[in-house]
């Protein structure tokens, strides 16, 4: 893996056309340098696999890439792929603000979540299967022409129904397999967006489950159900993955020193994260900050 320590970060106001979405294409995507550098954006973007095979790194860890895959990544992940040129793959992005797609607490309801825990990640990962890469292909082709050739204000009010419907349909694809019983999967899929968004907004100050529990207004038992069905974990072990991540993002990704990150995080002392960081990483935090 490459040297984290310089990961270059990336603002949605200066992309494409000064929009806050944009459409591009697999000659624009290759040609640039950071599409290979370590990364972090204040966007979403999804990129789609047309063609070829190889490798991509998220939030620290390795993934393959094949024909005709979709990788859904939340702004503030830690991403970037292994070199490729254009005569073996064919790749599409989509990036847009979040404050573009959610306008208001109904559209967090209607439309596919991004989350930037990173026990969610084997769900951001869409294989496709013909007839569905169909069907995206129609989508994204209105949103390449709407993008490309209209004119404000209209752009961006057909940008933003194409984009949904493509959301909407990856979130379909991802959370409703034929065999499965769509009222318990809904009502369990809430619960769990509820949990992550409450872990979202809360992991720097709250880290005990009590406070979760609260909140959400479940028991124990009934969480710990959630999320040993979703993620193999217990409760209490999702959130320490979600504090241990945001560790390493901070140590790689910046030069804050650690212990104000220690007290970003709301530990009492530094010594008590690097006791913290070392039991679930197995290494000191400046010594993960200066491993290549």
């Amino acid at each position: 893996m490459q040297n984290h320590k310089n990961i270059a970060y990336h603002k949605g106001a200066e992309q494409g056309k000064g929009l806050p979405y944009a459409i591009v294409g697999s000659d624009t995507l290759i040609a640039n340098p950071h599409l290979y550098a370590p990364s972090l954006r204040d966007f979403h973007v999804i990129f789609w696999f047309k063609k070829g095979t190889g490798k991509y790194y998220v939030d620290f860890k390795e993934y393959l890439f094949k024909p005709n895959t979709i990788i859904l990544l939340s702004k503030d992940q830690v991403n970037y792929f292994d070199p490729f040129t254009e005569d073996n793959c064919e790749i599409q992005s989509i990036v847009f603000k979040p404050s573009f797609i959610y306008k208001n607490d109904e559209d967090l309801k209607r439309i596919f979540q991004f989350t930037v825990a990173s026990h969610i990640e084997g769900l951001q990962i869409l294989q496709l299967r013909k007839e569905e890469g169909d069907f995206l292909t129609i989508l994204s082709g209105y949103m390449k022409m709407v993008y490309n050739e209209w004119s404000e204000p209209s752009r961006s009010t057909a940008f933003y129904h194409w984009l949904s419907l493509f959301l909407i349909y990856c979130e379909r694809l991802q959370t409703h397999p034929s065999n499965c019983d769509d009222v318990v999967l809904d009502k369990n899929s809430r619960l769990i967006h509820d949990f992550n968004q409450l872990l979202e907004t809360n992991f720097r100050t709250e880290f005990k489950v009590e406070y979760y529990l609260e909140q959400m207004g479940i028991t124990v038992k009934a969480l710990a159900k959630l999320t040993k069905e979703r993620y193999k974990m217990s409760p209490k072990a999702v959130i320490d993955e979600r504090r241990v991540l945001e560790m390493k993002r901070l140590l790689k990704g910046t030069s804050i020193p650690s212990k104000n990150i220690a007290y970003d995080l709301s530990f009492d002392e530094p010594t008590n994260m690097v006791k913290y960081f070392k039991k679930h990483v197995g290494a000191t935090p400046n010594g993960f900050r200066e491993a290549k």
